[in-house]
Protein backbone atom coordinates (compact mmCIF):
# COMPACT_ATOMS: atom_id res chain seq x y z
CA UNK A 1 0.00 0.00 0.00
CA UNK A 2 1.40 3.42 -0.97
CA UNK A 3 0.99 6.38 1.35
CA UNK A 4 1.73 9.88 0.04
CA UNK A 5 3.22 12.19 2.65
CA UNK A 6 3.47 15.97 2.06
CA UNK A 7 6.82 17.31 3.22
CA UNK A 8 8.44 20.71 3.03
CA UNK A 9 9.92 21.13 -0.42
CA UNK A 10 7.81 18.43 -2.04
CA UNK A 11 5.98 15.22 -1.36
CA UNK A 12 7.02 11.63 -1.11
CA UNK A 13 5.54 8.25 -0.34
CA UNK A 14 6.32 5.22 1.74
CA UNK A 15 5.18 1.65 1.45
CA UNK A 16 3.22 0.34 4.40
CA UNK A 17 3.18 -3.40 5.09
CA UNK A 18 0.03 -5.20 4.03
CA UNK A 19 -2.19 -6.61 6.76
CA UNK A 20 -1.75 -10.36 7.03
CA UNK A 21 -4.47 -12.04 5.03
CA UNK A 22 -4.26 -14.98 7.42
CA UNK A 23 -5.12 -12.77 10.38
CA UNK A 24 -8.03 -11.24 8.45
CA UNK A 25 -9.43 -14.62 7.46
CA UNK A 26 -8.82 -16.37 10.75
CA UNK A 27 -11.94 -15.15 12.53
CA UNK A 28 -14.21 -16.30 9.69
CA UNK A 29 -12.92 -19.87 9.62
CA UNK A 30 -15.08 -22.81 10.63
CA UNK A 31 -13.42 -25.59 12.61
CA UNK A 32 -13.93 -29.18 11.43
CA UNK A 33 -15.43 -31.53 14.01
CA UNK A 34 -15.95 -35.26 14.15
CA UNK A 35 -19.39 -36.70 13.46
CA UNK A 36 -19.57 -37.88 17.07
CA UNK A 37 -18.78 -34.39 18.33
CA UNK A 38 -21.44 -32.87 16.08
CA UNK A 39 -23.98 -35.45 17.15
CA UNK A 40 -23.24 -34.79 20.81
CA UNK A 41 -24.02 -31.12 20.11
CA UNK A 42 -27.51 -32.09 18.99
CA UNK A 43 -26.92 -32.11 15.23
CA UNK A 44 -28.59 -35.05 13.52
CA UNK A 45 -27.18 -37.39 10.88
CA UNK A 46 -29.38 -35.95 8.13
CA UNK A 47 -28.27 -32.41 8.91
CA UNK A 48 -24.60 -33.44 8.85
CA UNK A 49 -25.11 -35.12 5.48
CA UNK A 50 -27.08 -32.15 4.12
CA UNK A 51 -26.00 -28.96 2.35
CA UNK A 52 -25.38 -27.13 5.62
CA UNK A 53 -22.20 -29.14 6.29
CA UNK A 54 -19.13 -30.00 4.23
CA UNK A 55 -16.80 -33.00 4.70
CA UNK A 56 -13.19 -31.89 5.11
CA UNK A 57 -11.38 -35.18 5.70
CA UNK A 58 -12.30 -38.70 6.72
CA UNK A 59 -14.72 -38.46 9.65
CA UNK A 60 -14.64 -34.64 9.88
CA UNK A 61 -17.23 -32.07 8.83
CA UNK A 62 -17.70 -28.34 9.22
CA UNK A 63 -20.48 -25.93 8.51
CA UNK A 64 -20.66 -24.87 4.88
CA UNK A 65 -19.83 -21.29 3.98
CA UNK A 66 -21.31 -18.89 1.45
CA UNK A 67 -18.15 -18.37 -0.59
CA UNK A 68 -17.66 -20.45 -3.76
CA UNK A 69 -14.01 -21.10 -2.88
CA UNK A 70 -12.60 -21.50 0.60
CA UNK A 71 -9.96 -19.05 1.72
CA UNK A 72 -6.39 -20.29 2.12
CA UNK A 73 -6.85 -20.07 5.90
CA UNK A 74 -9.97 -22.24 5.79
CA UNK A 75 -8.17 -24.84 3.68
CA UNK A 76 -5.34 -24.91 6.22
CA UNK A 77 -7.77 -25.26 9.13
CA UNK A 78 -9.58 -28.06 7.25
CA UNK A 79 -6.28 -29.97 7.10
CA UNK A 80 -5.46 -29.67 10.81
CA UNK A 81 -7.10 -32.98 11.84
CA UNK A 82 -4.62 -34.69 9.50
CA UNK A 83 -1.54 -33.24 11.24
CA UNK A 84 -0.19 -35.95 13.58
CA UNK A 85 1.54 -35.28 16.87
CA UNK A 86 5.03 -34.09 16.06
CA UNK A 87 3.97 -33.00 12.56
CA UNK A 88 3.65 -29.50 11.17
CA UNK A 89 1.85 -27.58 8.47
CA UNK A 90 4.63 -26.67 6.03
CA UNK A 91 5.43 -25.08 2.66
CA UNK A 92 3.15 -22.38 1.28
CA UNK A 93 0.64 -22.97 4.09
CA UNK A 94 3.20 -22.33 6.83
CA UNK A 95 4.39 -19.22 4.98
CA UNK A 96 0.81 -17.96 4.75
CA UNK A 97 0.20 -18.52 8.46
CA UNK A 98 3.43 -16.62 9.23
CA UNK A 99 2.04 -13.67 7.25
CA UNK A 100 3.40 -14.07 3.71
CA UNK A 101 0.37 -12.93 1.73
CA UNK A 102 1.84 -13.69 -1.69
CA UNK A 103 2.16 -17.43 -0.99
CA UNK A 104 -1.54 -18.22 -0.83
CA UNK A 105 -1.57 -21.77 -2.14
CA UNK A 106 -2.90 -21.06 -5.63
CA UNK A 107 -1.23 -22.49 -8.71
CA UNK A 108 0.30 -19.45 -10.42
CA UNK A 109 -0.80 -20.65 -13.86
CA UNK A 110 -4.31 -22.00 -13.25
CA UNK A 111 -5.17 -20.29 -9.92
CA UNK A 112 -6.45 -23.65 -8.71
CA UNK A 113 -5.91 -24.47 -4.99
CA UNK A 114 -2.78 -26.43 -4.15
CA UNK A 115 -2.77 -29.16 -1.48
CA UNK A 116 -1.76 -28.21 2.06
CA UNK A 117 1.77 -29.58 2.76
CA UNK A 118 2.33 -31.43 6.04
CA UNK A 119 5.72 -32.55 7.39
CA UNK A 120 5.47 -35.85 9.23
CA UNK A 121 7.60 -36.79 12.24
CA UNK A 122 10.43 -39.27 11.58
CA UNK A 123 9.26 -42.82 10.97
CA UNK A 124 5.65 -41.99 10.03
CA UNK A 125 4.36 -42.42 6.49
CA UNK A 126 1.05 -41.47 4.92
CA UNK A 127 -0.43 -41.28 1.44
CA UNK A 128 -1.21 -37.96 -0.20
CA UNK A 129 -4.81 -36.94 -0.79
CA UNK A 130 -6.41 -34.38 -3.11
CA UNK A 131 -6.17 -31.70 -0.43
CA UNK A 132 -3.03 -32.68 1.51
CA UNK A 133 0.51 -33.72 0.59
CA UNK A 134 2.81 -35.37 3.12
CA UNK A 135 6.57 -35.04 3.30
CA UNK A 136 8.56 -37.67 5.11
CA UNK A 137 11.26 -36.30 7.39
CA UNK A 138 14.43 -38.01 8.58
CA UNK A 139 14.87 -35.47 11.36
CA UNK A 140 12.36 -33.75 13.62
CA UNK A 141 11.22 -30.45 12.15
CA UNK A 142 11.53 -27.19 14.04
CA UNK A 143 8.19 -25.50 14.42
CA UNK A 144 5.96 -23.27 16.46
CA UNK A 145 2.30 -22.63 17.19
CA UNK A 146 0.56 -19.72 15.48
CA UNK A 147 -3.10 -19.41 16.51
CA UNK A 148 -2.83 -23.02 17.69
CA UNK A 149 -1.71 -24.13 14.23
CA UNK A 150 1.57 -26.10 14.32
CA UNK A 151 3.71 -24.68 11.53
CA UNK A 152 7.33 -25.09 10.57
CA UNK A 153 9.60 -22.23 11.69
CA UNK A 154 10.24 -19.34 9.33
CA UNK A 155 13.74 -20.60 8.50
CA UNK A 156 12.61 -24.20 8.00
CA UNK A 157 9.74 -22.99 5.79
CA UNK A 158 12.10 -20.96 3.59
CA UNK A 159 14.53 -23.87 3.32
CA UNK A 160 11.74 -26.28 2.38
CA UNK A 161 10.26 -23.91 -0.22
CA UNK A 162 13.62 -23.22 -1.87
CA UNK A 163 15.00 -26.76 -1.74
CA UNK A 164 11.84 -28.38 -3.07
CA UNK A 165 10.84 -25.67 -5.58
CA UNK A 166 10.45 -27.03 -9.13
CA UNK A 167 13.06 -24.59 -10.44
CA UNK A 168 15.26 -21.67 -9.44
CA UNK A 169 12.65 -19.09 -10.42
CA UNK A 170 10.05 -20.43 -7.99
CA UNK A 171 12.71 -20.72 -5.28
CA UNK A 172 13.48 -16.99 -5.68
CA UNK A 173 9.75 -16.23 -5.66
CA UNK A 174 9.51 -17.80 -2.20
CA UNK A 175 12.46 -15.86 -0.78
CA UNK A 176 11.31 -12.56 -2.29
CA UNK A 177 7.87 -13.11 -0.75
CA UNK A 178 9.36 -13.57 2.73
CA UNK A 179 11.55 -10.48 2.29
CA UNK A 180 8.55 -8.44 1.12
CA UNK A 181 6.65 -9.51 4.24
CA UNK A 182 9.65 -8.26 6.29
CA UNK A 183 9.82 -11.44 8.34
CA UNK A 184 13.54 -11.87 7.70
CA UNK A 185 16.48 -10.10 6.05
CA UNK A 186 18.66 -11.39 3.26
CA UNK A 187 21.73 -11.03 5.48
CA UNK A 188 20.22 -13.45 8.02
CA UNK A 189 19.28 -15.87 5.25
CA UNK A 190 22.80 -15.77 3.83
CA UNK A 191 24.32 -16.50 7.23
CA UNK A 192 21.94 -19.37 7.88
CA UNK A 193 22.29 -21.00 4.47
CA UNK A 194 26.08 -20.80 4.78
CA UNK A 195 25.79 -23.08 7.83
CA UNK A 196 23.54 -25.59 6.04
CA UNK A 197 25.37 -28.79 4.95
CA UNK A 198 26.24 -28.54 1.25
CA UNK A 199 25.37 -32.17 0.54
CA UNK A 200 21.67 -31.90 1.40
CA UNK A 201 19.31 -32.22 -1.54
CA UNK A 202 18.35 -28.85 -2.99
CA UNK A 203 20.76 -26.75 -0.92
CA UNK A 204 22.57 -25.50 -4.02
CA UNK A 205 19.28 -24.18 -5.39
CA UNK A 206 18.44 -22.63 -2.01
CA UNK A 207 21.81 -20.83 -1.92
CA UNK A 208 21.34 -19.52 -5.45
CA UNK A 209 17.79 -18.35 -4.67
CA UNK A 210 18.88 -16.42 -1.60
CA UNK A 211 21.67 -14.82 -3.61
CA UNK A 212 19.24 -13.66 -6.30
CA UNK A 213 16.48 -12.52 -3.92
CA UNK A 214 15.78 -8.83 -3.46
CA UNK A 215 13.77 -7.02 -0.74
CA UNK A 216 10.67 -4.97 -1.40
CA UNK A 217 9.26 -6.93 -4.37
CA UNK A 218 5.48 -6.93 -3.84
CA UNK A 219 4.46 -9.28 -6.67
CA UNK A 220 5.48 -12.87 -7.38
CA UNK A 221 5.16 -12.11 -11.10
CA UNK A 222 7.61 -9.23 -10.80
CA UNK A 223 10.06 -11.75 -9.38
CA UNK A 224 9.40 -14.17 -12.24
CA UNK A 225 9.99 -11.35 -14.72
CA UNK A 226 13.26 -10.36 -13.07
CA UNK A 227 14.59 -13.92 -12.97
CA UNK A 228 13.59 -14.34 -16.63
CA UNK A 229 15.87 -11.41 -17.42
CA UNK A 230 18.65 -12.95 -15.31
CA UNK A 231 18.47 -16.47 -16.73
CA UNK A 232 17.52 -15.68 -20.35
CA UNK A 233 19.39 -12.42 -20.93
CA UNK A 234 22.10 -12.52 -18.28
CA UNK A 235 20.99 -9.18 -16.83
CA UNK A 236 22.09 -9.02 -13.21
CA UNK A 237 21.94 -5.23 -12.93
CA UNK A 238 18.15 -4.81 -12.79
CA UNK A 239 17.09 -2.87 -9.70
CA UNK A 240 13.58 -3.55 -8.36
CA UNK A 241 11.52 -0.63 -7.07
CA UNK A 242 14.23 2.02 -7.40
CA UNK A 243 12.82 5.55 -7.08
CA UNK A 244 13.42 7.82 -10.08
CA UNK A 245 13.25 11.64 -9.82
CA UNK A 246 13.20 14.56 -12.21
CA UNK A 247 15.99 17.15 -12.06
CA UNK A 248 13.92 19.26 -9.67
CA UNK A 249 13.73 16.42 -7.14
CA UNK A 250 10.12 15.46 -7.84
CA UNK A 251 9.27 11.78 -7.93
CA UNK A 252 8.67 10.44 -11.45
CA UNK A 253 7.88 6.92 -10.32
CA UNK A 254 9.12 3.73 -8.70
CA UNK A 255 9.48 1.29 -11.60
CA UNK A 256 9.10 -2.43 -11.06
CA UNK A 257 12.53 -2.94 -12.64
CA UNK A 258 15.16 -0.42 -13.71
CA UNK A 259 18.42 -0.89 -15.63
CA UNK A 260 20.15 2.45 -14.96
CA UNK A 261 22.84 2.28 -17.66
CA UNK A 262 20.33 1.79 -20.48
CA UNK A 263 17.58 3.91 -18.83
CA UNK A 264 15.35 0.87 -19.31
CA UNK A 265 12.20 0.59 -17.22
CA UNK A 266 10.31 -2.72 -17.18
CA UNK A 267 6.80 -2.63 -15.75
CA UNK A 268 4.77 -5.74 -15.00
CA UNK A 269 1.11 -5.35 -15.94
CA UNK A 270 -1.03 -7.52 -13.68
CA UNK A 271 -4.12 -6.88 -15.85
CA UNK A 272 -6.36 -6.36 -12.83
CA UNK A 273 -5.75 -9.68 -11.14
CA UNK A 274 -4.29 -10.36 -7.73
CA UNK A 275 -4.33 -13.86 -6.29
CA UNK A 276 -7.16 -14.76 -8.60
CA UNK A 277 -9.44 -11.89 -7.60
CA UNK A 278 -10.44 -9.10 -9.98
CA UNK A 279 -10.75 -5.71 -8.33
CA UNK A 280 -12.65 -3.79 -11.03
CA UNK A 281 -12.77 -0.03 -10.42
CA UNK A 282 -9.75 -0.02 -8.12
CA UNK A 283 -7.64 -1.67 -10.80
CA UNK A 284 -8.92 0.71 -13.51
CA UNK A 285 -7.74 3.57 -11.30
CA UNK A 286 -4.39 1.83 -10.83
CA UNK A 287 -4.09 1.27 -14.59
CA UNK A 288 -4.71 4.99 -15.18
CA UNK A 289 -2.03 5.89 -12.64
CA UNK A 290 0.37 3.42 -14.27
CA UNK A 291 -0.16 5.05 -17.67
CA UNK A 292 0.47 8.50 -16.25
CA UNK A 293 3.64 7.31 -14.54
CA UNK A 294 4.81 5.70 -17.78
CA UNK A 295 4.30 8.96 -19.67
CA UNK A 296 6.29 10.89 -17.05
CA UNK A 297 9.17 8.44 -17.28
CA UNK A 298 9.26 8.52 -21.08
CA UNK A 299 9.17 12.31 -21.22
CA UNK A 300 12.18 12.35 -18.87
CA UNK A 301 14.15 10.16 -21.30
CA UNK A 302 13.63 6.62 -20.02
CA UNK A 303 12.60 3.68 -22.20
CA UNK A 304 9.54 1.83 -20.85
CA UNK A 305 8.49 -1.74 -21.66
CA UNK A 306 5.28 -3.21 -20.30
CA UNK A 307 5.11 -6.96 -19.72
CA UNK A 308 2.23 -9.21 -18.69
CA UNK A 309 1.79 -12.80 -17.56
CA UNK A 310 1.37 -14.16 -21.09
CA UNK A 311 4.72 -12.61 -22.10
CA UNK A 312 6.53 -14.38 -19.26
CA UNK A 313 4.81 -17.74 -19.73
CA UNK A 314 3.89 -18.09 -23.41
CA UNK A 315 5.93 -15.59 -25.44
CA UNK A 316 9.35 -15.81 -23.86
CA UNK A 317 11.35 -15.66 -27.10
CA UNK A 318 9.44 -12.58 -28.26
CA UNK A 319 9.82 -11.01 -24.81
CA UNK A 320 13.58 -11.51 -24.86
CA UNK A 321 13.75 -9.83 -28.28
CA UNK A 322 11.61 -6.90 -27.08
CA UNK A 323 13.78 -6.36 -24.02
CA UNK A 324 17.03 -6.53 -26.03
CA UNK A 325 15.66 -4.01 -28.53
CA UNK A 326 14.54 -1.66 -25.77
CA UNK A 327 17.94 -1.95 -24.08
CA UNK A 328 19.66 -1.07 -27.37
CA UNK A 329 17.40 1.98 -27.74
CA UNK A 330 18.30 3.09 -24.24
CA UNK A 331 22.03 2.57 -24.65
CA UNK A 332 21.94 4.55 -27.91
CA UNK A 333 19.93 7.48 -26.55
CA UNK A 334 21.12 11.07 -26.51
CA UNK A 335 22.06 11.29 -22.84
CA UNK A 336 22.17 15.07 -22.93
CA UNK A 337 18.38 14.90 -23.14
CA UNK A 338 18.03 12.87 -19.92
CA UNK A 339 15.78 14.64 -17.42
CA UNK A 340 15.93 12.03 -14.69
CA UNK A 341 18.17 11.09 -11.81
CA UNK A 342 18.51 8.44 -9.11
CA UNK A 343 19.90 10.99 -6.65
CA UNK A 344 17.44 11.21 -3.78
CA UNK A 345 16.32 14.72 -2.77
CA UNK A 346 16.53 15.81 0.84
CA UNK A 347 12.78 15.46 1.38
CA UNK A 348 12.71 11.82 0.25
CA UNK A 349 12.45 9.52 3.23
CA UNK A 350 13.01 6.40 1.20
CA UNK A 351 11.32 3.07 0.75
CA UNK A 352 11.56 0.36 3.41
CA UNK A 353 14.03 -2.40 2.62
Amino acid sequence: MLLWIPLRGGSTHVTLPDVSRFSEEWYATRVPRTRQDLRSSGIGRRAIAGPGFEPTSHGYHRRAGPEPRSTPTQRIVDALPLVPEGGFVAGWAAAYVHGVNALDGLDHHTLEPLPVPIVLPPGLRRRDTATVTYRQSSRRARGELVNDIPVTSIWRTIVDLTRHAPDLTEAVVAVDAFLAARLVTREILERNIARTPQGRRGVRQARAAIGLARPGVPSTWETRLRIFAVTELGWTDLEPNRAVFDLNGQLLGVPDLLQPESALVIEYDGAGWSSGRQHGHRDRDQHREDNQREERLERAGLVVVRVDKADVTQHRTALAARLRAAQADGLGRDRSRDRWTLEEPAHWIGLPA
